[in-house]
């Protein structure tokens, strides 16, 4: 499964990396590729193990803002 998470915040390649490494950590997540450009997170993930609620959590969680 593939989602995408709006989040506001991210200023540079390192708030990227921030990111990706936190959903990356959670059980379920294969991979998190953030865009400081677009505000945009993708997440490639098996719906099984988590869910987006999760995911945005872990993003509030480093200190960022999920718009959508």
């Amino acid at each position: 499964m593939k989602t995408e998470i709006h989040v506001s915040g991210m200023r540079c390649s390192g708030c990227e990396m921030l990111i990706s490494e936190a959903l990356e950590e959670m059980e379920g997540v294969e991979k998190a590729s953030a865009s400081h450009q677009t505000g945009v997170v993708v997440v490639e993930y098996e719906e099984s193990q988590v869910d987006p609620e999760s995911m945005k959590k872990v993003i509030e969680g480093q200190g960022f803002r999920v718009t959508a």
